[in-house]
């Protein structure tokens, strides 16, 4: 059977003063960490802010691009229209909805929402704006609507979700837009 230890004094003191020691250090550990964590939150915002930049930025040029050219030429679809309405905003008290770029001449209305990278949840969208438009805008009831995206890029599964609710799309192609639906209806 081993002896118990007995603890003098001096050893209960120098047990103190370790354990003392111990727990400066772990209180100097833990502010590094602390110091080290907010710093990187810090820059973890700094990020997010200027990748939101740079995300607004581009989703601002494709909105110019394709506003620019249906101003500089407002034909779809081989037909002209008169009207070239860019960042359409209704009353929010009235109708919550907003329209990138909406071109209207006698008989059609075209609206087009444009984004730099298109989603499926894009398309969904559509039709929203499409109901909207309808049940708020009755002066423009017997005018067909044509429902497009106009985009730098679509991914396959939007394309493939676009055309099969029949939605036109319309990109860039060199310095000219290019409707690449073929299976189109308005409404």
């Amino acid at each position: 059977m081993k002896k118990k230890e007995e603890l003098s004094g001096a050893s209960i003191e120098a047990l103190r003063a370790e354990a003392a020691n111990d727990l400066k250090e772990t209180r100097r550990l833990i502010k590094e960490l602390t110091k080290d964590h907010k710093e990187a939150i810090k820059r973890m915002k700094e990020q997010e802010k200027m990748i939101g930049g740079i995300s607004r930025s581009n989703g601002e040029f494709c909105e110019e691009y394709f506003i620019n050219s249906f101003k500089e030429n407002p034909t779809f679809m081989d037909e002209k229209y008169d009207r070239v309405l860019p960042y359409l905003y209704p009353d929010p008290a009235i109708i919550d909805d907003e329209y990138n770029l909406v071109l209207r001449n006698g008989k059609t209305i075209v609206f087009i929402e444009m984004k730099y990278k298109t989603g499926i949840n894009d398309v969904e969208k559509m039709f929203s704006k499409l109901h909207s438009y309808r049940t708020n805008y009755l002066m423009f009831k017997d005018y067909k609507i044509y429902l497009c995206l106009a985009s730098f890029r679509f991914p396959e599964r939007v394309r493939e979700r676009a055309e099969k609710e029949r939605i036109v799309l319309i990109q860039q192609k060199g310095e000219k837009i290019e409707v690449m639906s073929e299976n189109v209806r308005t409404w």
